[in-house]
Parts: structure tokens; sequence; C-alpha cells
């Protein structure tokens, strides 16, 4: 028996050690398209290596394969790459692997498939998918994968969240998801452990309509933009900055103070670098000098329409963006047809979202700007700061097919003037009073089917919850809460090890900070007893309470996993004449249950005694009195997965309870999750979810196991 057993193991640990066998890439190879290369109810089997990288660097390049030595690159004024002078240089006749030129600056970052952004995925609605992740980063944590936008019916465990629906994927692991393509649309996939996404872990998934047929060119893997907000240094490394309140400084030692936004609301804490779209960007000194780095063109036909899909994977600064010369039409958001809104200069894309729009090619035969400019306002903000906002942009060029014009080193500070004319924007976190700006939000929008959400089961079984984004957490520098609780990932999975997880769940509802103010766990907003089904309102509000911060703080962009949801109200706060915040809004009320008095913190707070619940404090609808629009149950509300919640205001997302799992909400600026700013929704009635597939060396294992058993038994 004993020579069995170690037989047994013997051949396991072979068989474990062997399990990765990651492939090498062609960094060339820039789509994943399964519309071609699957028919019928096959599986698109997907492979994805992640690995670091050095961007400005050639590599060896021995028998097709990239080899960790390397050479480094720099721009010069023409716009060529030339090799630094170094003491060890290629030899005559060297094949090298071309740099990821990303900003034109010098930093470690991550690929997929030696590529950043990861390859573009392109697949058919309710196509399986196997996409085979493969943990190439060397000693270091391990990593997962979101499908931001797909909603894992079914397969909940496929969600890619560490520890939530899986246990991450270890360095020279490999993890094989499984799930359908579904619901069609934009989407994306990203990291979703540690700070991997901003350091370039992400990438397009489009979902093709099989029905709907736009009459326009619809090309995604040519016509699909990646937009980021791209920092010098590796996002860990400005995460612990920011943690430790050093500040950040420039080069004459000024520090950072936060820059503002039109309504003089906090854009971010951290000071910004450069913008890139899909790989390519340029970074600009402190004097407007850019580096001169390469862009990326998008080509078109005069007097064709182009489907241009724009996906926010920014770490924290929103974009706005335009084209030069051409205006916009808006056609979706997160993945879901809208009534379309016309005559568009500008579209805000917050971290998370995805805004597709119709770009006519009907202009003057020569190169535009294509430009993702930040919110920031030069008028408002430090003075140290605010000369370089022009630039704080990322840029592109549409390029008219047989264009003799061309300005690869020309720099423009934006593609409109909205002081000679009205300026039309869509998607804006405020309501702008300044003169020729007009704003078509998120609750203006309207579904393009009417699809109704009208049901007989809302007005008997209807839950409304309130939850706060904002923070009130342990610290100043750690802040970032739900109800003023920092979020900590769970040691057990909530799917597999109910019992054991239940041990890192918050004691109670919110932070009773009279009592504490260390509220750290994690937070779990049970909706399991909610009928499946049925719909509930989730009133997602970012209040200041009665004793607000000096300067006002910053919107979030809030993203639900598993469900895409009906913007139902953005209750917006009180501005000045000048357009600037002055108050809170005052839809919303939070009551002191004891005293009758109105809360410091618009946070909920329940807390355990004598083995049951009771309520110190209570966020809920002024008066008790919802807003006409919250009662409505029959309007086109629009469907989003990810949507702004202004400061000092609130949003109301209405979804239907019918996806069983553990699902994360949060905040999708890096930083602010980091931090702590989520919370894990609840939507099954027993303990367990759906269960998880474990990493593939797993399943090899024990089929080895078995099979020696059986050859050893006779």
């Amino acid at each position: 028996m004993l020579k069995l057993l170690v037989v047994v193991i013997s051949l396991a640990s072979v068989v474990a050690a062997n399990t990765n066998n990651a492939p090498t890439f062609n960094a060339s190879k820039t789509v994943w398209d399964c519309t071609l290369e699957t028919v019928g109810d096959k599986p698109c089997e997907i492979a994805l290596v992640v690995e670091p990288f050095m961007s400005m660097t050639y590599y060896d390049l021995i028998d097709g394969d990239r080899k960790l030595v390397g050479y480094r690159a720099r721009y010069d004024e023409e716009g060529k790459l030339v090799l630094v002078s170094t003491t060890r240089r290629p030899s005559n006749g060297s094949k090298l692997h071309q740099p990821l030129t990303v900003d034109g600056e010098f930093r470690p970052l991550i690929t997929v498939n030696g590529q950043m952004p990861g390859p573009t995925i392109i697949v058919r609605e309710n196509q399986m998918l196997h996409i085979t992740v493969y943990n190439e980063l060397p000693n270091v944590e391990g990593i997962s994968i979101h499908w931001h936008g797909i909603h894992q019916r079914g397969t909940s465990a496929m969600d890619g969240v560490a520890f939530i629906s899986q246990k991450p994927i270890p360095t020279h692991e490999s993890f094989t998801y499984k799930f359908k393509a579904f619901p069609n649309g934009t989407h994306w996939y990203h990291a979703h452990s540690g700070a991997h996404r901003t350091d370039g872990l992400y990438g397009a998934l489009i979902v093709k309509d099989n029905k709907l047929d736009l009459l326009v060119v619809d090309q995604p893997e040519e016509y699909t933009l990646l937009l980021m907000d791209w920092q010098k240094d590796p996002s860990i490394d400005l995460f612990y900055q920011i943690r430790s309140s050093l500040g950040f400084y420039d080069d004459d030692y000024n520090v950072f103070n936060d820059t503002k936004a039109l309504d003089n609301t906090q854009v971010a804490p951290i000071p910004f670098w450069s913008g890139i779209i899909n790989d390519k960007g340029r970074h600009y000194n402190k004097d407007g000098q850019h580096n001169f780095a390469a862009l990326n063109k998008f080509s078109v036909a005069h007097g064709s329409y182009y489907r241009f899909r724009l996906i926010g994977a920014q770490a924290l600064y929103a974009y706005k963006f335009s084209i030069e010369n051409h205006v916009l039409t808006v056609i979706a958001t997160d993945g879901h047809y809208i009534k379309r809104i016309t005559d568009v200069h500008y579209v805000i894309v917050n971290t998370g979202e995805r805004y597709d729009v119709i770009v006519s090619a009907d202009q003057e035969i020569r190169d535009y700007w294509i430009l993702a400019e930040t919110l920031e306002d030069p008028e408002l903000g430090d003075p140290n700061f605010n000369n370089r906002i022009m630039n704080h942009k990322a840029e592109a060029i549409l390029h008219y097919e047989g264009a003799t014009q061309h300005f690869s080193s020309k720099n423009v500070s934006s593609t409109w003037s909205c002081s000679s004319q009205t300026c039309h924007y869509v998607n804006c976190p405020y309501v702008p009073v300044k003169p020729n700006i007009d704003c078509t939000n998120v609750e203006k929008f309207r579904d393009a089917f009417n699809t109704s959400i009208s049901n007989p089961k809302l007005e008997k079984n209807f839950t409304t919850l309130f939850y706060d984004f904002g923070f009130d957490g342990e610290t100043s520098t750690s802040g970032s809460s739900v109800d003023g609780i920092n979020f900590r990932f769970p040691s057990n999975l909530p799917s597999t090890d109910y019992e054991a997880f239940r041990a890192d769940v918050c004691p109670g509802r919110g932070c009773d900070h009279n009592a504490t103010d260390h509220c750290a766990c994690t937070q779990v907003i049970d909706i399991s007893r909610v009928k499946q089904g049925d719909a509930l309102d989730l009133v997602i509000t970012n209040s200041p309470g009665t004793k607000p911060p000096d300067n006002p703080e910053s919107s979030h962009p809030v993203h639900l996993h598993g469900h895409s949801f009906y913007v139902v109200k953005v209750g917006y706060p009180v501005y000045k004449s000048n357009g600037e915040y002055e108050s809170p809004n005052e839809d919303i009320e939070c009551i002191v249950e004891e005293s009758g008095e109105e809360c410091e913190r618009f946070i909920t707070v329940e807390k355990m005694v004598n083995g049951s619940f009771r309520r110190l404090q209570t966020v809920r609808w002024m008066n008790n009195t919802p807003p006409a629009e919250v009662l409505d149950r029959d309007t086109s509300f629009p469907l989003k997965d990810t949507v702004i919640v202004p400061y000092g205001g609130y949003t109301v997302i209405r979804f239907i309870a019918d996806n069983p799992g553990w699902w994360l909400l949060h905040c999708h600026i890096e930083i602010h999750q980091l931090e702590g700013m989520a919370a894990v929704v609840r939507e099954t009635r027993s303990g367990q979810g759906s269960s998880w597939t474990r990493p593939q060396a797993w399943p090899v294992v024990m089929m080895a196991t078995l099979l020696s058993i059986i050859i050893l038994m006779g």
C-alpha cells in the first residue's frame, strides 16, 4: 500500500509540474475573432498569457521567442525610435522584438499575449468561451480576470473576482474560464486582483449582435478605443504612496493639491501623467512639450459611417471624448442600445463605462484629432499644476483615406471651442450652469426598444436599500468605504466554504463610529430574501453628511457585477449661481433612532445586541416620501452596469433578482476599490453559490491519480 501511495504521489507531482505549458505568442496578433474560428455550438478556445514587460524596450528574438535580454529605446525629435546608447547593444543582424511604446516613457508593465492592452476578443452572442489564463508573472501574488459586462448566468464562479468567485491563479499556474457570451455589446476584460488592471492587464471583449444591423461600418477589430490614464510608476507603488500621506510632488517639489471639475469637486488625488488610446500616447512635460511618441491612426473612407466603441479602462480620471470637426451620435452604453443622442460634441467616459458612437466621415479629406481630455478645469484648483491641464489628454488621429495633410507632432489644446457655440455633452457628473454647455445626462437616456420593467410583483414585493459610497472609513488616507466600512476580501470563498467565510463578514450593518474608528471587514449586502424575479431599488448615495470636508470630494463610478440595472434617477446636489457645488441633495435624510436627530454621517447603522440586530440610525427618503421618478414602474429607463454617483447626490439603480450568486458592488476608481469602497451582494438563498472550478492543474492531478490507482490495482 505504501508503494502504491508513493507511485501515485510521484505521478501526480509530475503531471502538476507540467500542467501550465504556457504558449508563446506573436504580439502582432491583436485580435482573437471567435466568429471566424468556430462554428455551431463548439466553444471558442482562447489562451491568454499574462507576463511582465518593459515599455520602450527592444528584446532579443531567438527562434521566434522573446528572451529576457532587452535594449532600451527612446523617440528622437523626428518621432523615430532609436536605441539608447549603452555598453551592451545588439549585434548586427540581430532580430529584435519591437517595443511596446505606450506613452513613450520607460517603465514596467503587464502584458497579455505580449501586448498591452491584451488582444481584442470578438465573439457571437451566446457563444460558449473557454478562456485559459496563464499566470507568468514571476514570484508575485496570484491574478484573476473579470469579464466586465458579462452576466455569468449560472456561472457565477467564472466572474473572476479574486477571493469572491475564485482563488487567485498562482504564478506559473493556469485556469480556464468557461462561460456564455451574454449579453451582446461592447464589454471588456480586466484584472480583478491587486492593482494589476491599471498596469496593463485589460483588453476589449466585443459580443456581436446576432440580429441587429445598423448599416454602418462595424469592425470592432479596427474601431475599438480603450482609454487609459497612464502613470509613470506601477499602480501599487502609487497606492502605497498615497496611503503614506507623503503627497505627490512635481519636478520643483511643489506639492500636488487636488484639481477641480467645473462644479469645484475633486477630479483626482494623483497628478495626471499621460493619456493613452489603445497602446499609444504621449507624455507632456511641465513646459507643455511632448516626447514625440507615436500615436494611433484610425482610417476612414469619405462618405461612410463608422461605429466607434469607447471603453473606459482608466485608473481614476474620467475623460471627455471628442473628434475634431465631427459631431457624434451616441447609440449605446454599457452594451445596451439607447435612443439615439445626436449632435454630440463630447462624450464623458468614466472608468468602467462603455459608449458606442457613430461617426460620419463627411468632412474635408485630411487628418483630424481624436482627443480624450480630463474633466479638470484650469480656472480652479492648484495654480502650480493648472497651467499643465491643457495637456492632460489622450490623443489619436482620425485619418481620411487619401489625405496628404498630416500633423504627427502638432499640439492642440482641444477639439471644440465652447466660447463661440454651445457644446453638447453626454454623461456629465454634474448639472452645469456654465454658458454654452448643455448636458444630456444618464437620467435622460431612454432604452432604444421601449423596454418596460412593469411587473405586477413590483407593487407588492418591492425592496429599497440605501448604501453610501464615500470617505467615512478608517483614516483620512484609506477612508474609501461603503457605509463607513473599508471592505476587506475574505480568506474563504462564500460559494465553497460558507461557514468559514462568515468569520470575515461584518458583525453588523454600517460602521458605528461612536464605538470604533476601525471598521474593516467583508461587508455583505444580503438580498437573499428578495424573491427570484422580483425587482429592488438600490439607492447609492455620495453624501458628505452634516460635517462636510473643507473641499468637495469626488463623484464615484459604481459597477455591479452579474447584472445590468435600470438607472431610475440621479439626484444632484445644490449648486451655487456659478455652477459650483454648494450643499448635498435634500431628497434623503438620516435619522438617529433614539434621539430623532439628524445623523452626522449619512449611513445606516445596525449592531448586534443580545443576539439580534439593533438599528442605531437610518437613511431613508426625506419624510419617507420618494421622488416621483422612483415611484415610476413603467418607464423605459436606460440599462447600464456602471454609473456615476455625483458628489453630494445619489443614483437609484433598479435590477431584477434573477441571477443567484455572490456579486461585487464597487467604485471602479482603482485606488478607491483598493482602499475598500466595495461590498459583496449575496443573491443566493443558501450559503452556497455556484461551485468553484479549481485551477486547471487540479483536475489533471486527480485524473492522473485515479488512473494510477486503476493501473496499479490491476
